[in-house]
């Protein structure tokens, strides 16, 4: 018998979709989240610390160059959680709903599937996650954009933050100093290797810095969590 060796047509879009399930978290795990990432950007001082003991400045400075990108990239992450809780506690009714949020706006395939689930939610977290989820919220605008959506009070964590009775610089004032500060030390490093385009000379850096952005952004995170709570 001749066998028939010609090739079976081939199965076309079989291949199983990998589908992981947005996930809504309290703020006490978004703060853990953020507290977990600084625990494990601190562990690289370490090996900095080590660097100058060997006299190899110039790598130690890399590593507190790394250590920048990665804080702004955590408290970038805390952000976006937060959103994600804070719109969620207004769709229930949990917190008071602004402006900002009445005009989220929404896609007609969005508002099908919303009549199709009723009164299950799970279709406004995923939406919202894929509507935010190419936005950076690091510069004091976008932050301040993000406090404004939720209902927080930005003098309030500002004053948290940054309060000095002796100080002449409000505190909202030294708050977007700060996160702008931090932001565009981050952006020179990430697209610019922390050279300036003028004269292509690389910025100093050193464990103090370092170690005063991680201190203000903690601060700063802690203070809205706190101010979460006042809703």
């Amino acid at each position: 018998m001749k066998r028939d060796l010609s090739l079976a047509p081939r199965n076309e879009g079989t291949r199983e979709v990998s589908y992981t399930p947005v996930q809504q978290y309290e703020i006490t795990e978004i703060k853990k989240h953020f507290t977990d990432t600084i625990d494990e950007i601190k562990k690289q001082f370490a090996l900095a610390d080590q660097l100058i003991d060997e006299e190899r400045v110039s790598e130690a400075e890399y590593i507190w160059r790394g250590q920048i990108v990665f804080l702004e990239s955590a408290f970038d992450f805390f952000m976006h959680e937060l959103t994600k809780h804070g719109l969620c506690q207004i769709f229930d009714g949990n917190w008071k709903a602004t402006d900002k949020y009445r005009h989220i706006q929404f896609d007609l395939a969005t508002v099908t599937k919303a009549f199709q689930t009723g009164k299950n939610s799970g279709w406004f977290l995923e939406y919202i996650n894929t509507y935010y989820s190419k936005d950076t919220f690091v510069s004091f605008e976008s932050v301040k954009d993000q406090i404004n959506l939720l209902g927080l009070d930005l003098k309030a964590i500002a004053d948290r933050v940054y309060y000095d009775l002796h100080s002449t610089e409000k505190t909202r004032d030294k708050l977007k100093r700060r996160l702008n500060q931090l932001y565009t030390r981050r952006n020179l490093i990430a697209h610019q290797s922390d050279r300036r385009h003028e004269d292509a000379q690389i910025q100093t850096i050193s464990k103090n810095i370092v170690e005063e952005f991680i201190t203000e952004i903690s601060d700063i995170v802690n203070a809205i969590c706190e101010e979460t709570t006042a809703l």
